[in-house]
């Protein structure tokens, strides 16, 4: 017991792990696509808008420092979330598996104390209910058993119990009172004389009643018994040897003790039979109920049943004045066999899973039948959630396949050995054949870095089973790749396959040498203008000096004129 309840415990800590793992990886991986796309978004921008490269790379450095940062404070915090309700989840499961070990080990009064109305309240509700009803019926169980090993050690009637292969496995204690009379008397001597019927309810499941005489070796009395063949297995043409036949034996002479056995029987047949959960009906052949269990009489709501009444099944059934057309009672009549269906019956507002059995008389003549209906609601409500999750999968699925179809970028699916097992129209589309042709082939037979050590460098990674992130590739045939693998496991952390990942930036490396070049040349240009400058401002400098020298000699010049001038005047 102690084995079993570490082998249900031991997952759950796998499952904790594998939760954190996942959500980690999810969580990383968004970061660092929400970080490239912005990264790479606002570089473009900035560069198709023609701004100073310099500016562009500082401002660079600052958008991934503060995206890093953001996507770090993010991860902690989904992570910290992630390990209290895995925490949670992971005790309430622990509670659930002591419980069901308390329950195997016999603990029948296993109970979880319910503190809360969401999903895990509702489960240790049931738990609670399952545990409480194994409890109650494991009782009468045991009640039945103690009562009918009472009745076997007080019956009169001799039980064999015979298996498949016609083996004794048993006889009652009502054989011994019989042999103290008859020494001689011995189990195969019933054996020998039911041979035939006994083969037939191996081979058949058929019950076989028959008068026998026996006379015991050594005396003149003949013994007479009626005699039963019954069927307690389920399938006795299995290879191991299991219970399969009963014996009942009984000596005419003990018919009135039988008759009060049959009727005590009868007694528990009917306690059964209302215990049971399902509703269960008895009808004749007009279609009256004759007979129904405690179930029956609660959901149907029948009152004084008798055999001389008409209460015809339909109108408590289906609410209607007449049989309808599907009536499974109706086929069983006709066919004689059983019938099973599950159907939805409005007028009880229930899913019902319904058995009819034919019953016949002696003459095997059908004279009735039993109707059984489960309620099977809950179980549909259960199929139906599962039908819309299995169908928001498979939307899933096909809105993935889609995408991975989709995408430029080339996706590829790729073993340890660098055998493609997967890839999207994209890089089949580039290497000219369909993504079929390519399945089982070397990857690096289509998309082989130009550098001979870049190539083993990766061919190591994939190896060991490492990831890599963004590394630019240039391929033989002259195309530039931002090129990023990884590799995927599944549940139980096992290696399946790497996932490749190459983003194609041939025309970005295009438009980066042309920029460059663009740039060598508007140096140039620059240098040239600048000393054209110097020499053209220069010029124009020395051209301003020699004007004002020119007027500074001038107007000494005309300075000294005008002076003369004026003396001459004064002096005349």
């Amino acid at each position: 017991m102690k084995q079993i309840k570490e082998i249900i415990k031991a997952p759950k800590f796998k499952l904790r792990k594998n939760i954190i793992l996942i959500i980690f990886v999810v969580t990383v991986i968004g970061a660092i696509l929400i970080n490239a796309l912005l990264y790479y978004g606002l570089h473009i921008h900035l560069i198709n808008e023609g701004c100073d490269v310099d500016l562009v790379s500082e401002l660079d450095s600052h958008v991934i420092m503060m995206g890093s940062s953001s996507a770090l404070i993010g991860i902690v915090t989904i992570i910290l979330m992630t390990f209290g309700l895995t925490k949670r989840i992971a005790h309430t499961i622990r509670i659930f598996s002591d419980r069901m070990m308390d329950l195997t080990a016999g603990n029948l009064s296993a109970r979880i104390n319910v503190t809360s109305d969401d999903e895990f309240g509702h489960l240790a509700s049931g738990f609670n209910y399952m545990a409480e009803h194994i409890e109650t019926s494991l009782q009468k169980i045991q009640a039945a058993k103690d009562y009918t090993d009472n009745i076997l050690l007080s019956a009169p009637s001799v039980l064999i119990v015979l298996s498949n292969r016609m083996r004794i496995l048993s006889v009652s204690s009502a054989f011994d009172k019989l042999q103290h009379r008859f020494s001689d008397l011995e189990p195969d001597m019933f054996i020998n004389a039911l041979e035939h019927e006994i083969r037939m309810n191996i081979q058949t499941g058929d019950t076989f009643k028959k008068e026998i005489t026996i006379t015991p070796v050594g005396d003149s009395e003949r013994l007479i018994f009626d005699s039963i063949i019954s069927r307690i297995g389920t399938n006795s043409d299995v290879i191991e040897e299991k219970e399969a036949v009963l014996l009942t034996i009984t000596d005419v002479t003990e018919q009135q003790n039988m008759r009060e056995m049959v009727k005590q029987a009868k007694h528990d047949w009917e306690d059964t039979f209302d215990s049971i959960p399902d509703v269960i009906t008895i009808h004749n052949k007009n279609l009256n109920i004759i007979q129904a269990n405690k179930a029956a009489i609660k959901m149907l709501n029948l009152t004084h049943l008798s055999p001389d009444r008409n209460i015809k099944c339909y109108n408590f059934y289906h609410g209607t004045d007449s049989a309808p057309p599907d009536c499974p009672s109706c086929d069983c009549y006709t066919s004689g066999t059983p019938i099973t269906m599950e159907t939805y019956e409005p007028y009880l507002d229930k899913h019902l899973e319904i058995r009819t059995i034919p019953r016949a008389d002696d003459a095997g003549q059908i004279v009735g039948l039993i109707h059984i209906a489960r309620d099977i609601s809950e179980r549909k409500k259960i199929e139906y959630e599962h039908n819309l999750l299995l169908a928001t999968v498979t939307k899933a699925k096909i809105e993935w396949e889609e995408t991975f179809d989709t995408v430029s970028e080339f996706i590829l699916l790729i073993d340890k050995h660098f055998n493609i097992k997967r890839c999207n129209k994209s890089f089949a589309a580039h290497i000219g054949l369909s993504p079929e042709e390519l399945i089982d082939k070397k990857c690096h037979d289509f998309f082989e870095p130009s550098d001979e050590r870049s190539l083993e460098q990766f061919k190591d990674l994939i190896t060991r089973e490492e990831s890599m992130t963004r590394v630019e590739v240039r391929t033989r045939d002259n195309f530039w790749f931002y090129l990023s693998h990884r590799p995927i496991r599944d549940r139980n952390n096992s290696y399946l396959h790497t996932v490749v990942i190459a983003t194609n930036i041939t025309d970005l490396k295009k438009v980066q040498q042309e920029l460059s070049n663009s740039e060598e040349e508007l140096k140039k240009k620059v240098n040239d203008l600048e000393k054209f400058y110097d020499m053209a401002v220069g010029r124009e400098l020395r051209m301003k000096k020699l004007k004002r020298e020119i007027r500074s000699l001038k107007s000494k010049v005309y300075g000294n004129r005008e002076e003369t001038a004026s003396e001459q005047e004064q002096t005349v």
